[in-house]
This record gives C-alpha cells, sequence and structure tokens, in this order.
C-alpha cells in the first residue's frame, strides 16, 4: 500500500469515481460527465509528465499523451528557441503492431500505479545526448541531434522480452533482464550481447527487485551501475521460504491456478542478497552485510563522488544502517545508523540521500529531531542545515558549484515553496512564494530549470527558465479544460493542533438549507488527501452540485506535520484515524450550519475502504452508509513490510492483539448502516479474498450487505465504459439510502 506521487493520483481518482457515483440525490448522473472524466482521467490526460532536463540545459524532455488517450509520447523542447518536437513515436517501434508487456513488466507497472501506455518511462544518458526508450520488450537509443532510432537491446531469439534496460553512464553498454538473468550489449552492437548471471529458477530471480522492495519501499530495481561504468551491482533474490497462497481470478476459471509467493505478516519474507560484477563478465562478490539482521534493503546508491552504499531495514522497520561496500571485497564499513521507537520511514520516497560529486560528503534527511531535517555529512563532522520546525520536505537538486541545496519547503502540508540551503552554512534564501504552490527540476550542470507552479484556483503551468532567468516558454500542455471551476475552502479546524480540511460546496450553495454530507476518506498513513489546490477537486465539485456537501480531512497518521503526528496510528488503526475523521467533520458542521450530520455517507479506496466499512461497523451513530472499495479486512492478510511497519510484527504462533483489533472482522457483527463493497477479482495488492471474509463475517453474523465484484480488474481500473456502470450502480445505492 506504498504510495507516491502516481499512488495518490490512482488512489484519488479510484475514490473520485466513487464520490462521482453519488450525484443522484436529486437527479439523475450527467452520464456524459462522467464518460468525460474517465477518458481524460479527470482532465489530465494531455498534460507534460515525467520532465528531464539535459546537464547542459539545452533540452527539455517530456512525456505526453493524447487529452483522451493514455498512450504515452516523448517530447524535445529546445530552450534556445522554444520549439517542441516530437523525438520518436510508439508506431515508429511497433511498426503498425500491438503493444506486448510481459508478465514482469506488468507487475512492475502495477507496482509503480502505471496505468498508461507506450513510453511509460525513458532514461536520458549522462551526457545529454542520448535518450533511451522502451516499449514491447525493445529498447531503442534516440539522438537528442541528427541521426535516427536504433535498437540496441530485443527479445531472444525464443522470444524471451527484455525488462527494465539501463544505459550505462558512459552510453557505451545497455543492461537488461531477460529470462530472470542479468545481460549486457555494446549500445552499437546488440548481437554482441553477453549474459552475467547464472542460475535462475522460478523461485530465484536476478536483478530484479523482490516483491516488498517496489511495493512498499519505493524501490523498483534489482541492479545499479556504477559511475564508470565498470561494474554492476545487482540482486539474487531466493523466494522459496515464502508462503504459497492461491489466488487465481474466480471469474476466469478457464485459466490454471498459479501458486503466489506472497508474504503475510509474522511469515517469512524473501532471503535476499546483493553480488558486484564486473561488466566485462566474471565471478560476483557477493555484499557481506548482516543479512539476519537487516531483512530489508530500501536503496542501493552508486553515486559520482561516492562509495556503492546500501540503506539496511530491519524486519521491524525500527533500525537502519547506511553502508558502504568495497566492491572488490565485498566488506562494508557502517557511514550512520538510526533508531526509532515505532518505525522509520526509510523509502525512497522519504529518504534525501545525495552525494557531492567532489567526494566533500553527502546530504541526508532525518527524524530525529522529531520532523524531516537535512543534514550534511563530511568526514568527521555533521552540519544540520535546516532546524526541526523548519518544513524541510524534499531535496529538490544542488546547484552545479556545490555551494546550495535546492529544496521545497511545507511547513504546513498544504504549502509548498523553494528554497535554497547554503551548503557551508547560513540563512535558507527564498526562491518562489505563495499562494502558489512551486516545485522545479533543474539541470545537472546549468541554472535551466523547469518551474512548476500550481494556482490554488485554475490550471497549473510548466515554465522553462533559462540559466539568465530568462522564460523560453511552457512545456505545452493540451488536455482538455474541466467544464466548471471548483468551489473550495480549505481550512484547518478540531481540537489541539487541529486537523487540515477541504469543503466542497454546490454552486448554488443556499447557506439557509441543510445539505448531506459525503466524507471522501483515505485516513491511512504516508498519503495527504487534502490538497491546495481546486483542480483536485473536479468530481467532488460534480458531486456537490447534485446537492451534497463534499468534504475530505487529513487526521492523525498523515504526513508532514512531525514524527509525533505521524506515529500516532502505531497500532491503532481502527481507533484513531476514525476519531479523527469524525472530529474533523464535527468541527466543520460547528462552522458551516448547513451540514447535515444525521446524514453522512462515506467511500473510499484501499485503506479507505478500510476506513469506510470501519466506519458504519464502529460507529453506525455517525454514519448511515458506506461505499467500501478494495478493503483490507484481516491485516494479518496484507504483506510484511507495510502491516508490520505500523501494526508490529506477529509471532509465528499465537495472536497479535494489535492484528486482532484493528480487523474488519471483529466489528461485523456490529453493522447497523447499508454497506456497499467493490473489489476488482483480480486485485494483487488487497486481493478479492479480502471482500469474500468480509462477505462471511457479515452474514454469520446476519447483517445486509452489498457485494459488487469487479470482473477481472485489479486493484485500480480505468475502463471507460466499466466505470460509466460501475458508478450507476453506486449512484443507486446511495439514492436508496442516504
Amino acid at each position: 500500500m506504498r504510495t507516491n506521487s502516481l499512488t495518490v493520483n490512482r488512489v484519488r481518482i479510484a475514490a473520485l469515481f466513487l464520490a462521482a457515483s453519488l450525484a443522484a440525490s436529486a437527479q439523475e448522473p450527467d452520464l456524459k460527465f462522467l464518460q468525460d472524466l474517465t477518458e481524460t482521467r479527470s482532465f489530465n490526460l494531455g498534460k507534460p509528465a515525467s520532465v528531464q532536463i539535459t546537464p547542459d540545459g539545452s533540452t527539455v524532455l517530456f512525456l505526453r499523451g493524447l487529452p483522451r488517450s493514455p498512450e504515452m509520447r516523448l517530447f524535445a523542447l529546445d530552450v534556445a528557441s522554444g520549439k517542441v518536437r516530437e523525438l520518436i513515436t510508439p508506431e515508429q517501434v511497433l511498426g503498425g503492431g500491438k503493444e506486448q508487456i510481459s508478465a514482469e513488466e506488468r507487475s512492475r507497472r502495477e507496482r509503480m500505479r502505471i496505468s498508461t501506455r507506450g513510453f511509460t518511462t525513458y532514461q536520458l544518458s549522462h551526457d545529454g545526448r542520448e535518450v533511451m526508450v522502451t516499449l514491447s520488450g525493445k529498447a531503442y537509443l534516440v539522438p537528442l541531434s541528427a541521426g535516427s532510432p536504433r535498437q540496441i537491446a530485443g527479445p531472444s531469439k525464443q522470444g524471451e522480452p527484455i525488462f527494465d534496460p539501463r544505459l550505462s553512464p558512459d552510453a557505451k553498454t545497455v543492461a537488461f533482464v531477460r529470462g530472470g538473468e542479468l545481460w549486457v550489449a555494446p549500445a552499437g552492437s546488440p548481437a554482441a550481447e553477453k549474459q552475467l548471471t547464472s542460475g535462475a529458477t522460478a523461485l530465484k530471480t536476478h536483478a530484479q527487485a523482490e516483491f516488498v522492495a517496489q511495493e512498499e519501499l519505493d524501490r523498483f530495481s534489482g541492479y545499479w551501475w556504477s559511475p564508470d561504468s565498470k561494474w554492476l551491482v545487482y540482486e539474487e533474490a531466493d523466494l522459496s521460504p515464502i508462503e504459497k497462497l492461491y489466488f487465481g481470478d474466480p471469474a476466469h476459471p478457464e485459466q490454471p491456478v498459479e501458486a503466489t509467493r506472497y508474504p503475510r505478516p509474522g511469515k517469512a519474507n524473501a532471503k535476499i542478497a546483493f553480488a558486484v560484477i564486473p561488466a566485462a563478465g566474471g565471478k560476483p562478490v557477493f555484499i557481506q552485510y548482516d543479512r539476519a539482521r537487516f531483512e530489508y534493503v530500501s536503496e542501493v546508491s552508486w553515486q559520482e563522488g561516492g562509495p556503492l552504499t546500501l540503506l539496511l531495514l530491519s524486519r521491524d522497520q525500527r533500525d537502519l544502517s547506511l553502508v558502504a561496500v568495497d566492491p572488490k571485497s565485498g566488506q562494508v564499513k557502517e557511514l550512520l545508523s538510526e533508531h526509532d521507537d515505532a518505525w522509520l520511514n526509510a523509502g525512497e520516497r522519504e529518504r534525501a540521500y545525495r552525494w557531492m560529486k567532489d567526494g566533500s560528503g553527502y546530504l541526508w534527511s532525518t527524524e530525529r529531531g522529531g520532523a524531516w531535517q537535512l543534514e550534511f555529512h563530511s568526514p568527521g563532522a555533521v552540519k544540520v542545515l535546516t532546524p526541526a520546525d523548519w518544513g524541510f520536505a524534499n531535496l529538490v537538486a544542488v546547484t552545479p558549484d556545490l555551494k546550495a541545496a535546492i529544496v521545497t519547503r511545507s511547513p504546513e502540508p498544504v504549502e509548498s515553496q523553494l528554497w535554497s540551503i547554503p551548503l557551508a552554512g547560513g540563512a535558507p534564501v527564498e526562491l518562489t512564494r505563495g499562494p502558489d504552490l512551486h516545485r522545479a527540476v533543474y539541470a545537472r550542470e546549468s541554472g535551466t530549470e523547469v518551474l512548476f507552479t500550481q494556482p490554488r484556483e485554475g490550471r497549473g503551468r510548466a515554465e522553462v527558465v533559462r540559466e539568465d532567468g530568462s522564460v523560453a516558454g511552457e512545456l505545452p500542455s493540451i488536455a482538455e479544460k474541466p467544464p466548471f471551476t471548483v468551489k473550495l475552502e480549505l481550512q484547518k479546524v478540531g481540537p489541539g493542533t487541529g486537523f487540515w480540511t477541504a469543503v466542497i460546496r454546490p454552486h448554488d450553495f443556499n447557506p439557509a438549507k441543510k445539505y448531506p454530507v459525503i466524507e471522501m476518506v483515505y485516513g491511512g498513513p504516508h498519503l495527504n488527501w487534502v490538497h491546495p489546490f481546486a483542480e483536485a477537486y473536479i468530481a467532488d465539485q460534480f458531486v456537490a452540485d447534485h446537492g451534497y456537501i463534499v468534504v475530505h480531512a487529513d487526521g492523525r497518521g498523515t504526513p508532514g506535520r512531525g514524527r509525533a503526528w505521524e506515529r500516532a496510528i502505531q497500532d491503532r488503526f481502527a481507533t484513531v484515524p476514525l476519531e479523527d475523521q469524525i472530529a474533523a467533520l464535527r468541527a466543520l458542521a460547528a462552522k458551516e450550519p448547513a451540514m447535515d450530520l444525521a446524514r453522512v455517507g462515506v467511500m473510499g479506496h484501499s485503506f479507505g475502504g478500510f476506513m469506510a466499512a470501519l466506519s458504519v461497523e464502529r460507529r453506525s451513530d455517525f454514519y448511515q452508509a458506506a461505499v467500501a472499495g478494495a478493503p483490507v479486512v484481516d491485516w494479518l492478510n496484507y504483506d510484511t513490510a507495510y502491516t508490520e511497519r505500523y501494526l508490529g510484527v506477529p509471532p509465528p504462533a499465537g495472536k497479535s492483539l494489535a492484528y486482532a483489533e484493528n480487523g474488519l472482522v471483529p466489528y461485523a457483527k456490529s453493522l447497523q448502516r447499508p454497506l456497499l463493497i467493490v473489489h476488482g477479482t483480480a486485485d494483487d495488492n488487497v486481493h478479492f479474498e479480502e471482500s469474500l471474509l468480509l462477505s462471511d463475517a457479515l452474514f454469520r453474523a446476519g447483517k445486509p450487505f452489498d457485494l459488487l465484484p469487479q470482473v477481472g480488474q485489479t486493484h485500480m481500473f480505468y475502463q471507460p465504459e466499466l466505470q460509466t456502470r460501475y458508478w450507476q450502480r453506486i449512484f443507486a445505492f446511495f439514492k436508496a439510502h442516504l
């Protein structure tokens, strides 16, 4: 249940799809709008994405689809002229054929929450002269100046596609995974490919990240190049200790059910090891770290100016160790360690870790002081660059002269501005200011940047700013505009330090009337559900315009408000998030008498699905009806790395009180309100069996409920025709019960 920006978008879209389905209390829903919403992915298709800048700042690269097509295409903007051109098209690669996606690639896209097709990723060469794209198991190298694209890697003679290709830093070699093994090939002579590893089986993989690393630690790759292009380090994962589960898809009985190795709390993880091997071929040298103590490796890094390092994480995720590796002997030396009595946020998304290219030291972020801070580590010294109450959020870049770090500052989760932090010490320098939100992408060796500005109201823009400060133009968006604006109010309400909330009222809002309330909930860790820009709430406004007030609230457990706030949910999934949602709604209603707390509906997906079902099970005095999408029902059935982080590592035998008290089954007997459960039968994140487990518990308790299986669908789905019918079903449910 890992989250990142892509995850936020996908979870939000899924939940907004549920929200849009409610707009039937006063009239039948506008099916044309619902169709438009899904076909445009909430009016986001056609926006520039995955922006990179060549090191010299001369060219900006980006991906973009058509307004109603999720097929991503690759474009380049010339910074000198401001002109945009398409570098290579999917048609050039496919030659009229259909895109083929391997099982490994399909699984990784699911883990990364990528639902687009075409060029979903690309790699810019270290010198910025070429870019590599992958499609249908083939890799192509595209010159940015003169020359034609050329294939540099592809399927074997037996038809096995390549997976996760990566250019060497000198761009002379491409590495890739094929048939479970790590290969290399000269970028100019793909026929001269060489296999580096051997011995892979169905249960032993080479150069691929294991499931929990991808799903929960933001590590999607299983191999890495050395800065000098002479070595590769790769992961070897033994899946045989992991419990075998037989999920299958009940909607497709003609398909054989194969065992899935899925690590559940308290049971075995994959056994992982890491080795260094010469790019020219040779014997691997395995890295000698304490594998018994540290079951997870959340990051592998081999940066210019720094050693090969591994970020090690204990099974309970309370201890981490950053170790430097001698690639010739495999011996390690600890650079630093950290401990947290609750858990450490150690995924790549949270952690800022950057070596100076001159080898003088590295930047590191930590929560030791009670909130995220940025530090500079040099031999024998640690310099704290930001105080704990400053609001350090992300490391964006290091200036080419190595004198400053560019960061985003968010003293509150609804704020985001760019600042420059002098590495030698001194006062931070403000680069942008509100009320608009700002973030940026910088060139490595020049002052060229792409500045992203997101206004509180209206559409965002991405300006290309030259080194001299002049604007080369905007990255062009061809996304369709929503048919209406959003009437959004952000406010912090409630006891203590308060909860950030978003309220969306109807355009024809009448303060003298009473409106039913729809609570859009996520409520889980690592995700902020309240966003400070109206563009995020298009579907919510559609719901509101049919006679509702729509509310989002971020309670304890959400990031961006300090360590204690985030860790308040430890062992308390079933209490703290629910208490905070109710407290936020009551505080809002005290300010807005038009909110009718006698008519509150709740809906959510994934952790939000768990929250929605929990709400009507435990607090039927407050909630009148719920839609639960893909809910986790028994946390003993979810994966190790996510669940044990928050609920602890259960004993191999016996019961864990934290798990017993935080699931949905124990409270099934208390259900007093209408509940609709929606779940994809092929969901490989929160498995469909979870909803069957809840259905059985409710049935045995004599409780009425509705179950809507989504045939053949995974954790997220976007088919417009399916979504339209899906919404119609939910319209009817809420029209009857709310």
